[in-house]
Parts: C-alpha cells; sequence; structure tokens
C-alpha cells in the first residue's frame, strides 16, 4: 500500500449502534407502538398461508418474517445491532412487497409502516450519533454504509449488475445509459477509485435512479429503490455533517503532486474513456511512472492516482 494512502475498509471487530439497555427499551416501546396501527394486522403474526390457500407462497418467500417474531427476538436479546433489528423488519415489508401487488391493500399496508418504521429508526440513528460518533474516517464511514446498505433485505435485486441478457431485458441498456450496482460500488471503494464521499454517493445514487426509471416509481422495484434511497441519503447525512473533520481525501495535496482537484478530474476523465482508450492510457503510465500501476488480479491492473507524478499526470490529462 502506498505511503499515506489509507485503507477504506473498516476496522475490524467495530460494532455500529450496538444494542444497549436504553435503545432496546426504544426499540421495544416502539414495537407496542407499531403493532397498535391498523396495517399491522396483515404482520402481527407469520402468514398461515395453507389456511388461506396460497400455495405459492413458500415459493415466492424464502425467508418468512412478522412482528410477532421480531418481538420475540428482541426481548430474547436475538440482535447484536440497531441494523441487525431494522433488517428483520425490513424483512416483513419485502415479503408484502414480493407476494402482493403495488395497488392491493396489503402492499399499501406495508409501505405505510414502512414509512412510519424508517422515519422512527432515522430519530434512534441520530440519538446514538450525539451519544457515540463512531471514531472512523469518512471513507471507512462510507464504507459501513455500503455494507448496511448491501445487507438490507430491500437491496436484493440491487447487489450486483442488472443481467439484461438472461432476463429479456432487451431495452435495458437503452434506458438506463450507466448502469450500476452495490457490488461495483464495494470494488471501486476498495480500490480507491473515489476521490471524494460525494463521489462515492453519486454511484449509490445512480443504482436507486436506474431502477426508478427503468421499472417506474409506482412499481415494486420503484418503491423499493424510492425506500432503499431514503435510507442512503438519511445515513449518508450522518456521515457528511462530520466530514469537515476528514474531508475523504486518500492522501493530502503535496507540493509538486496532483492537487486534490486535479486528481478528481483526471476521475472524470476516465469515466468518459472508451476501453481502448483506457489501455493505452494504462501503458503510457507504466512506461513513465510504473509505480502508479498495481495488479489487481490476473487480467486486470488500476492506475494509482496518488502515486502519478506531476509529469505523468500532465501527460495523461492530455489525452
Amino acid at each position: 500500500m502506498a505511503e499515506g494512502h489509507r485503507d477504506k475498509r473498516v476496522k475490524p471487530g467495530y460494532v455500529l449502534n450496538p444494542f444497549d439497555e436504553p435503545l432496546l427499551r426504544k426499540c421495544d416501546g416502539f414495537m407496542k407502538t407499531i403493532l397498535k396501527r391498523n396495517q399491522a394486522v396483515h404482520f402481527a403474526k407469520p402468514v398461515d398461508w395453507k389456511k388461506m390457500g396460497l400455495h405459492d407462497y413458500p415459493k415466492l418467500i424464502k425467508q418468512p418474517m412478522d412482528l410477532s417474531t421480531v418481538s420475540d427476538r428482541l426481548a430474547r436479546n436475538f440482535y447484536v445491532r440497531l441494523e441487525d433489528w431494522a433488517n428483520d423488519m425490513r424483512l416483513v415489508w419485502k415479503n408484502a412487497f414480493i407476494f402482493n401487488a403495488p395497488d392491493s391493500m396489503y402492499f399499501k399496508a406495508a409501505k405505510v409502516l414502512s414509512d412510519l418504521f424508517e422515519k422512527k429508526l432515522e430519530e434512534f440513528e441520530r440519538e446514538a450519533e450525539s451519544v457515540n460518533q463512531p471514531q472512523l474516517d469518512t471513507m471507512e464511514r462510507c464504507n459501513l454504509v455500503l455494507a448496511d446498505m448491501s445487507r438490507n433485505p430491500l437491496a436484493e435485486w440491487f447487489r450486483e449488475p442488472v443481467d439484461h441478457v438472461s432476463l429479456g431485458l432487451t431495452d435495458y441498456t437503452k434506458v438506463v445509459s450507466q448502469p450500476m450496482d452495490l457490488g461495483t460500488v464495494q470494488k471501486k471503494l476498495e480500490r480507491g477509485q473515489y476521490l471524494s464521499p460525494d463521489d462515492f454517493a453519486g454511484d449509490v445514487r445512480l443504482v436507486w435512479q436506474n431502477a426508478i426509471t427503468y421499472n417506474s416509481a409506482s412499481s415494486m422495484f420503484g418503491v423499493v429503490a424510492s425506500i432503499l434511497a431514503q435510507t442512503f441519503d438519511r445515513r449518508f447525512a450522518l456521515i457528511t455533517r462530520s466530514a469537515s473533520l476528514d474531508p475523504g481525501r486518500p492522501i493530502p495535496d503535496r507540493p509538486g503532486w496532483p492537487t486534490f482537484q486535479q486528481k478528481k478530474k483526471f476521475y472524470d476523465l476516465c469515466t468518459k474513456l472508451t476501453l481502448a482508450d483506457l489501455n493505452q492510457m494504462v501503458g503510457l503510465v507504466q512506461r513513465t511512472c510504473p509505480g502508479g500501476v498495481q495488479q489487481c488480479g490476473q487480467k486486470e491492473v488500476e492506475v494509482d492516482v496518488d502515486e502519478l507524478d506531476m509529469d505523468t499526470f500532465n501527460k495523461v490529462m492530455q489525452w
């Protein structure tokens, strides 16, 4: 690893928003509140699909969940983190979204409860942040948020690139000009390809926007993407609120080396180059600044912009 280049992975053993007694009491109180809502009657107990004649339910729903089961788990100290509890709650809504049409009573009830839940969760997250702000730098926190977004049950359809060929979505590439998924964001984050938290956030938001653009906001995928978009923006806002202490740069600006803003322009340039141009650019860097190219696997290499000397950088920018 280059000198001064910070590892974006979260420190081993770090736990964000662990359950303690006060947090447990708040979550338990909210469970009692939500169970009193009229919409909760559909989700209070496990779905008795045999009695209801819903014979395709177990084929479509691989992880059944209900509010009573969540309450029981909460009482048994089953959850380690606030996010663990949240994901079981989200699983209840997800199952309803999958099995029922968007205009159905059950789908609409799940959406109402989901909105109510995420609003309360935001309150809990803000309180936890004020009491115990994570001692992590900005990009480490971005990595942590991305990991949580990927584990969110609603993110099932956004973890890998859309396989539009096998899905028969012949118009996908015409409608979606810049495909993106959480797995690709993770790889770019690990390789240090984001020069700022905003670059990272832009790619994550592109995942949700693509889903809404292609499927429509009122579709099941559009509704789920909108929920995830709000969740991400809420979590990202907590990061940017403390970003003044750490701007998230790979290394500080150094005299005689490309500045942060220059490196950002370099990244923007790379996103516009064709594969052939990128290969030629890599060849140029290998000839003039070998330390700026790193091997990633057997067939992939990447340019480490932090290691480009000014002469090589200027040649590349004239591409």
